[in-house]
């Protein structure tokens, strides 16, 4: 498998999770999988490596990331190593060196190949992958089946000079596709120079990571491709099972009790926020967001002078996750419910430097009901605020799978959602199923909406007199929702789609 990031070198987004976690879901079901990533200055590849090779006057080396499973094969050297992830200085020419380097990597590797192999790549980034080793597939006369797996589309296009220059796809080099062997300028041209439409005709398989997904993806890389595209749902990274183990460690005696939940809250919102740290990527990031946390005087872990209701929000800090909607409804949010907490957990990706400011300058003007923690939480603190929640707020713009809704309501805590994407898959509403809900829908970018259903779902949840059975019935119907989403079932399904092309018997 290829991605671009994990939980096990460098996280920013929910990208991180499935690629290791689904490659040991399959290991335990008998499929050898391993994963290829990008070093992105995590650790010296070039010390006792793998597998080294120069590309122009740049050495690149491939080093396994000792004491992890699934395996882990870190390519660094040269741009490899810029610590941020995402930089948009830096990302494209990432996707093209790290192909060169895999298609050098492979072509020793392969040698010794069977027809048991599948190359499986991650979101846009590991196409240029998936396109060098089509070409080297080509080259060696040998067959293995590609597979490009969807977490968000993108529309990415790279000029023909720049793949050729920095990933050796030039345009006589010759693929495989739809349309039989052919110069790489043909489906470049057929693809319009956009990297995911261009994969619509030279992949073996397209997967996304939900139903309603899969129909996007669909007509986005054309109807020819129509027939490959097929879906995994995502799975969340923990279960009841481990809230209960992280908040019984916190004197939480019987966390199923929505009053004991209600207690825990006021603790958190009055006190233990203020033990709650963030982590940065790297140094830039971290200086940049001091340098804007002293220039307003913020303490971004304050903690709140009393108890209220507790509105919890998670995610990147980028357009398509829709956190500026919850900015434009704050004061709707206050109006509706002036006792309302907001904690936002946002990861800058170190250069929005101004859309921080705007919710640090949000939090100077709602100091009793905001509160925007500016970087990276653990996974212990993560599950503590989703936990002590009355809803989890979601207002993306598009969500292919809707990780965060998976892990609320793998903690008990219902959700509102924008209506999109794989969260029509994952959310029942309870306007709809009054028996089995677990949040409530706004339409995307409806800022009243939004606020609307956020104040009716906190009402809901929060036990007060006769609502304390409703409330209970309603977080576990969150629980067992979550359920319903795990990996082995994802890796049986990925099992399914490898034995179209492979016999894994």
């Amino acid at each position: 498998m290829f991605t671009f990031e994990s939980i096990y070198t460098k996280k920013v987004g929910g990208l991180a999770e499935v690629p290791p976690r689904l490659a040991s879901a399959l290991i335990e079901i008998g499929v050898d999988a391993e994963l290829y990533l990008p070093n992105h200055g995590y650790i010296d590849t070039c010390s006792n490596p793998d597998y080294a090779v120069r590309v122009g006057d740049d050495l690149y080396c491939i080093k396994r990331l000792e004491g992890v499973k699934p395996l882990h094969y870190l390519v660094g050297g040269g741009v490899l190593d810029d610590p941020f992830v995402y930089s948009p200085q830096s990302l494209v020419l990432k996707t093209l060196v790290f192909a060169r380097v895999l298609r050098e990597y492979f072509s020793e590797r392969l040698k010794g190949f069977t027809d048991r192999l599948v190359f499986h790549g991650h979101d846009w980034h590991s196409i240029p992958t998936l396109l060098s080793l089509n070409s080297l597939l080509y080259d060696s006369g040998l067959s293995a089946p590609l597979i490009l797996h969807f977490h968000l589309a993108t529309k990415n296009r790279i000029e023909l000079t720049d793949l050729c220059r920095h990933a050796g796809l030039c345009e006589n080099t010759v693929i495989r596709g739809d349309h039989g062997a052919r110069e790489f300028k043909y489906y470049y041209d057929a693809g319009g120079g956009i990297l995911e439409r261009i994969a619509g005709y030279i992949t073996d398989k397209v997967l996304t990571v939900s139903r309603g997904f899969s129909k996007t993806i669909a007509r986005y890389i054309g109807l020819h491709a129509a027939g490959k595209v097929d879906y995994v749902f995502n799975a969340s990274p923990f279960n009841w099972g481990y809230v209960v183990e992280v908040v019984s460690s916190r004197g939480v005696k019987n966390p199923e009790d929505p009053l004991e939940r209600a207690r825990f809250r006021r603790a958190l919102l009055t006190n233990l926020i203020g033990g709650i740290e963030v982590s940065f990527l790297d140094e830039e990031s971290k200086r940049r967001v001091s340098d804007i946390l002293n220039h307003y005087s913020v303490v971004y872990n304050r903690v709140f002078s009393d108890d209220g209701p507790l509105v919890f929000s998670i995610g990147r800090l980028s357009r398509q996750k829709g956190f500026d909607y919850i900015l434009r409804a704050l004061d709707k949010l206050t109006l509706i419910n002036p006792r309302i907490k907001l904690i936002l957990s946002i990861i800058p990706l170190g250069y929005q430097d101004d859309s921080l400011k705007e919710w640090i300058e949000a939090v100077l003007s709602y100091p009793e009901n905001l509160r925007v923690l500016p970087g990276a939480l653990s996974r212990e603190n993560t599950v503590l605020l989703y936990y002590a929640s009355n809803t989890v707020l979601i207002p993306s713009r598009s969500e292919p799978f809707g990780l965060v809704a998976l892990e609320s309501m793998a903690s008990g805590t219902p959700v509102v959602a924008a209506r999109t994407g794989g969260l029509i898959d994952i959310v029942v509403d309870i306007e709809r199923d009054p028996l089995n809900g677990v949040g409530l829908f706004f339409d995307v970018g409806d800022v009243y909406g939004l606020a609307e259903a956020t104040g009716r779902l906190i009402e809901l949840v929060e036990p007060k007199g006769e609502n304390v059975e409703r409330a209970r019935r309603l977080r576990m119907n969150c629980i067992k929702r979550a359920g319903e989403f795990n990996w082995r079932a994802s890796a049986e399904k990925t099992k399914s789609i490898y034995r179209e092309f492979i016999d894994l018997t």
